[in-house]
């Protein structure tokens, strides 16, 4: 199975520094326009699966224009909860207090003191539920997964056999399709 990994558009949170999680925010209007520019080759006879929130449904719907697929909506594919930390602006870990230092550590130590966060583990067990489900359904096809920065860093992980909760390759930029095979 072929993954088309895509991170939703770029959103009026993402320019403002906030913290989306579980929160929604509008696509801008540039997003909207890099999105519709997707090429359709790589897009034609794919499924696509997207998370349930707004400004991945958004995107997902400018893919499907282009490519005329459905949308299964998923809400596994939901980025991971950032409790308390969401709709806020993300500060520097030295100057933003203990819930913030512990955001930017987050690669390295668990959020366990942040009130209303996603533990490693439950994030970790809703991406690998989707995986296996998808992976067994869709052998030998290709899947357009449109989710978030933290769920896609983590899946990548997971695929390449380190640890979920490890920095790995990082948080793709918004928009940005990458793409990778599973055997």
């Amino acid at each position: 199975m072929k993954l088309i990994l895509l991170r939703h558009g770029q959103t009026q949170w993402n320019m403002a520094r906030k913290l989306q999680g579980w929160r929604d925010s509008q696509l801008t209007p540039q997003a909207k326009r890099r999105l519709s520019a997707l090429p359709d080759a790589k897009l034609q006879n794919a499924v696509i699966y997207s998370s349930d929130l707004g400004r991945a449904q958004a995107t997902a719907r400018i893919a499907a224009n282009i490519s005329g697929s459905h949308i299964v909506t998923d809400r596994r594919l939901r980025e991971r909860c950032f409790g308390i930390l969401e709709g806020k602006e993300i500060v520097d870990h030295e100057a933003g207090g203990v819930y913030w230092q512990a955001y930017h550590r987050r690669y390295d130590t668990p959020m366990a003191d942040v009130p209303g966060v996603e533990s490693e583990l439950l994030f970790e067990q809703r991406i690998m539920s989707w995986l296996d489900e998808v992976g067994d359904k869709y052998k030998g096809r290709t899947v357009l997964v449109v989710s978030h920065g933290e769920w896609l860093r983590a899946l990548r992980n997971i695929v390449s056999g380190t640890p979920s909760w490890h920095q790995g390759a990082g948080i793709t930029s918004n928009g940005e399709p990458a793409v990778i095979s599973l055997t």
